[in-house]
């Protein structure tokens, strides 16, 4: 598994293409979700463009098996524009140090139905990460599901709730915020020497359309495990 960090400025035509049609089959086609999408089978919205940061996840045949959008709080968001009743009345971020993390997932469209496997998820996790520290954030939010809460909780690291959770067509929602604290960094650290660590490495690189994709938290997945299915965030 290989995964990698474009800014929206530097994704080609293709690249955003691919993004568009892995989240349309994702949030539209099997979670069912509300959104804006095109007869062609792609899904984006007025937040795809910079300064966004894609983080994709792709298998061995080059095909997508994971995906997270990161973009600052000091521009308008997905959470602040149209999940802000999930904030209990408190004004939305806005802060150089808080990043919002959007449209995560981790499935493999090749066989779905294979079941929930973390690795892929902890490896988008750990790398959107590591590109938002290094652009001086210390947290993210996200509107998430009750379900994926939970399985968050799981992993170990510390996600505190932003306001109570509500009803969101079939599935109870609520708003989050993922600390960048020490529980949460061990609770996302690779557990093998197989990955590279992007948490301790000197430098964060972000792939651009001028030159060739520098992977990130790389680790060589067996074919099973590394078809996940896990949706996160909106």
């Amino acid at each position: 598994m290989h995964v990698v960090c474009y800014r929206d400025s530097d994704l080609s035509s293709t690249q955003r293409q691919r993004i568009a049609r892995y989240r349309h089959r994702v949030f539209v086609e099997m979670l069912g979700w509300p959104l804006p999408a095109n007869r062609e089978g792609s899904e984006q919205d007025e937040f795809d463009t910079a300064p966004s940061l894609h983080v994709i996840a792709t298998d061995d045949d080059a095909r997508i098996v994971g995906y997270a959008r990161l973009r600052p709080t000091t521009e308008p968001y997905l959470l602040a524009v149209h999940f802000a009743s999930l904030l209990n009345g408190h004004s939305a971020p806005c802060d150089p140090h808080t990043w919002e993390i959007s449209r995560y997932a981790a499935i493999n469209l090749v066989d779905p139905a294979s079941g929930c496997h973390t690795d892929v998820g902890k490896a988008v996790l750990r790398a959107a990460i590591v590109q938002a520290r290094a652009r001086g954030a210390e947290r993210l939010v996200c509107c998430t599901s009750v379900a994926i809460e939970r399985v968050a909780l799981r992993w170990g690291f510390r996600m505190q709730r932003l306001g109570p959770p509500a009803r969101h067509a079939a599935d109870l929602i609520v708003a989050a915020g993922i600390e960048f604290d020490a529980r949460t960094l061990e609770a996302l650290a690779p557990k093998t020497k197989a990955f590279l660590d992007p948490f301790h490495s000197e430098a964060v690189p972000t792939a651009s359309a001028a030159q060739p994709a520098e992977e990130l938290a790389v680790r060589r997945l067996p074919q099973r495990q590394a078809a996940a299915t896990f949706p996160i965030t909106a």
